[in-house]
Order: C-alpha cells, then sequence, then structure tokens
C-alpha cells in the first residue's frame, strides 16, 4: 500500500509538472506573437510618422519657398526678352569658372594653401541634423547661409551649427524674392528679422550674407550697390560663390553633384562651393561623404568655414 502511495505522489507531482508546462508553453505561444506584433506595430507606427513629417516637411517646403526657378518665372515674367537672362535657366546657368569674379583666382595665380568653403543655402531642414553628422565624422567645418524657421523642430539645427563650430551666415528671413528685392526697406525688414531670430536662436549675432540667387540676379528691383552699401553700413558682407553644385536644377543626382564640385576645385585655388540643404535635396546628402573624401586627398587643399580672414567671392563689382 505504502509504494502505490508514493507512486500516487510521484505520478501526481509528473502530471502536475507536465500541466504547467503545457500552460506555460500555450502561454509562451501565445504572448510571443503577440509581443512581436506588438513591437512592430509601433516601429510601424514610429515609421509612418516620420515618413509624413518628412512628407509635410518637403510640402511645407515646396510651398514657403519653391524653386529658384519657379521664384524667378513667377516674379519675372519678361525673362523671355532679349536683353534679360536666358528663360529657361533664369540667368543662373553659368560656367563660373569663366565669370568674373572678386577672389576667385585661378590656381596659377596664386602659390600655396588651396581653400575650399563648403557653403549650404536655403536651411535648416528635415537633412540639416545628417548633414552635421557627416560634417563632424569628417572633422571639417562649413557654413550654413540659413533662413529664418521658427518651427521647434528646427531650433536645435541652428543650434548645432553653432555649437559645433561652424559659420552661420544669413540667406534672408523669408525667401520671397517678391519681398525681400521690392525695395531697400522691405530688404532692411527681412534682413533684421532674420539677424535677430538668430541672435535670439543662438547668441551669434551673424554678420556673412548670401543674396538669394546671388548678387548677380536679374529679379532685385532695387541697385545690389544699394543692398551691398546697407549691408556694410551692418558691419556685414556678402559671399557668393564660383563653385556650384547645380542641384538646384531638375534631374540632379548623387553622381552629377559631385562631379559639379570635386571636378571644378582643382580650377581654383580659393573655391566657395554652393549646396542647398533643403527637404528635396536627398542627393547633395547622398554627395557630401565623397566629395568631402575627394578634396581633402587632393593636393595642399583644405577645406574651412568662411570666416573674417575670408577673401570674398563676389559676382558684382
Amino acid at each position: 500500500m505504502l509504494d502505490r502511495s508514493r507512486k500516487k505522489k510521484v505520478y501526481s507531482k509528473k502530471i502536475k509538472r507536465l500541466r504547467r508546462g503545457i500552460v506555460i508553453t500555450v502561454v509562451a505561444a501565445c504572448l510571443i506573437p503577440t509581443c512581436i506584433c506588438v513591437i512592430l506595430s509601433v516601429r510601424y507606427d514610429r515609421l509612418n510618422a516620420k515618413y509624413k513629417q518628412s512628407t509635410a516637411d518637403l510640402e511645407w517646403y515646396r510651398q514657403r519657398y519653391g524653386s529658384e526657378l519657379s521664384i524667378l518665372s513667377a516674379v519675372q515674367p519678361d525673362l523671355n526678352t532679349d536683353d534679360g537672362p536666358d528663360a529657361e535657366t533664369g540667368g543662373f546657368e553659368q560656367d563660373y569658372a569663366d565669370v568674373e569674379t572678386s577672389g576667385a583666382l585661378n590656381p596659377e595665380d596664386i602659390e600655396g594653401t588651396r581653400y575650399v568653403y563648403l557653403t549650404f543655402d536655403d536651411g535648416p531642414s528635415i537633412y540639416t541634423e545628417e548633414i552635421l553628422d557627416i560634417l563632424k565624422e569628417n572633422d571639417v567645418k562649413a557654413t550654413f547661409f540659413v533662413c529664418g524657421k521658427p518651427d521647434a523642430k528646427y531650433i536645435n539645427a541652428y543650434k548645432r551649427i553653432v555649437d559645433e563650430g561652424h559659420t552661420l551666415g544669413m540667406h534672408s528671413y523669408s525667401h520671397k524674392y517678391s519681398d525681400i528685392y521690392a525695395s531697400l526697406d522691405s530688404f532692411k525688414e527681412d534682413f533684421d528679422k532674420l539677424r535677430i531670430f538668430l541672435y535670439e536662436t543662438t547668441g551669434v549675432w551673424a554678420k556673412y550674407y548670401r543674396f538669394p540667387g546671388g548678387s548677380s540676379n536679374a529679379v532685385s528691383k532695387v541697385d545690389i550697390k544699394e543692398l551691398e552699401n546697407f549691408l556694410e553700413s551692418t558691419d556685414a558682407s556678402f559671399y557668393d560663390w564660383n563653385i556650384s553644385a547645380k542641384d538646384d536644377k531638375a534631374g540632379n543626382t548623387k553622381e552629377s553633384i559631385y562631379a559639379n564640385i570635386v571636378d571644378n576645385v582643382p580650377k581654383f585655388k580659393h573655391c566657395v562651393v554652393l549646396m542647398h540643404d533643403a527637404a528635396d535635396k536627398r542627393s547633395t546628402v547622398d554627395a557630401l561623404p565623397d566629395i568631402i573624401k575627394d578634396i581633402k586627398a587632393m593636393d595642399d587643399t583644405v577645406i574651412v568655414p568662411i570666416t573674417d580672414n575670408t577673401l570674398p567671392v563676389q559676382h558684382i563689382k
């Protein structure tokens, strides 16, 4: 009887363990797929939110700024006149190696180091943080000619530009050609608004300016010399470019942007490179690491930010 009782207890324990194992297995079989589904659902929601934000940013940028070509065609309908700029390109399709510019000196004119200034217009954008990451990874400082974007999502980008040692420049608050270039007063108002905004945001009293469309634009109703005199009166100076990525042109690619920059750097000893930091400039971001790597590999060549000692490249005299 005793042995039988012990056997019963042993069997009873085994059955309990077996039942427990079955329950645990069933629960696990239910919980694991559920957890996986929850995790995937959360990741999907985050990616979807990021995609929607990126799309919203791009649409916001296009509605607010448009493109160089669409802005030009909107504010200067007489581009087809014989004495005006080329109607198809808005006057921006130039080989800047051939443009007579102050500071744009050819290699044979200067001995020694070649200076390359990487500059980004129109930011900040959804790509600014990524551009800053690339610059940081490559130990390179650049210059950002920014617009006024008080959106909370961009405030950190303004601050990072300054905190990480890059030069903070101005590119108008609104980037609306019809408003900025309507009169000297409207230009002053836009300039002051951006300068104060940047000071309140970063603590930097910006003093480097890039005219939307460049100083050679054919849109301004005000003589650029008047605008230049105003900038000088505020202790500000302006910078154009002698190398363009042409990333604001239709059909640009990572490869074309790379070639437009790297192939032209050897033409100058003093290279101010125009690129754009905007929501529709993914190709520029993709090309940037190779651009930096191959410029740094050139003999006697350094990449530096614009400073008070930089010789300005200016399209007008």
